[in-house]
């Protein structure tokens, strides 16, 4: 009886290590209490942190602009941009690593967010979609990293501005506001977790690119870390 008993605890504990959760991610009393974490690079999980993946593509009239990467601006302007020829768009494209968050886990809720230097007096409307090929954030220049027009500089977007899920993920209205925060699903943070080449980030994007208006958005390279994007998730550890 104690040998059946050995060979059940074993087994048990062969399937836990094979899920990758650890009793350390188990509260005291049994019951999991619910985990909140952000990443942000230079402040959180820790000033450490540095695997946040930013971009902005712009729309150029020009020959060859729109395969100019600005992976390394600090900040730069999202939205709809009236240039000689009529108005322009600029996409902000965005992912953080999120691979210590064991794949046991449960997530319960997540948010997105990006400060900006809002427009006045006009409010700006921006959508949140899903983003479904790979792309590089790159070292600044022609053909040197994700563009309007490339993934990386030299593979091509299908559609220019990137390939995204045409369903919204969440919109926001920026006016007064600095920071714009978007909701995004428990179940599509937990795909990253658990399939972390799923994780291609999203694309930020003006709601009406005929608009003329936009507002300038800090990235990871800004030097206030607090305007750096922030991805906030409370999860339920495995155990």
């Amino acid at each position: 009886m104690m040998r059946g008993i050995l060979c059940v605890s074993a087994i048990s504990l062969c399937l836990a290590a094979l899920a990758g959760c650890g009793d350390d991610e188990t509260a005291p009393s049994g019951e999991p209490d619910t985990i909140r974490v952000a990443f942000q690079d230079g402040v959180s999980p820790s000033t450490s942190y540095n695997s946040t993946r930013d971009a902005v593509l712009k729309d150029d009239p020009d020959a060859g602009v729109d395969n100019v990467n600005f992976g390394t601006a600090g900040s730069d302007t999202l939205g709809s941009v009236a240039l000689a020829s009529g108005f322009y768009e600029r996409r902000l494209v965005v992912r953080m690593d999120i691979s210590s968050i064991t794949d046991c886990s449960e997530v319960v809720s997540a948010r997105l967010s990006i400060r900006v230097a809002p427009p006045a007096p006009e409010s700006l409307t921006l959508d949140a979609h899903l983003i479904t090929r790979q792309w590089t954030e790159g070292s600044g220049g022609a053909a040197a990293g994700v563009s309007w027009s490339t993934t990386d500089g030299g593979v091509p977007w299908t559609n220019g501005g990137g390939d995204f899920l045409s369903s919204v993920l969440d919109e926001r209205t920026v006016s007064s506001d600095s920071v714009v925060t978007f909701t995004l699903s428990p179940a599509l943070v937990m795909e990253w977790i658990q399939h972390p080449s799923s994780n291609r980030g999203i694309v930020i994007k003006t709601a009406d690119a005929s608009a003329g208006r936009y507002a300038i958005v800090f990235e990871r390279e800004s030097n206030g870390a607090a305007r750096r994007p922030r991805l906030e998730i409370a999860y339920l550890p495995g155990g």
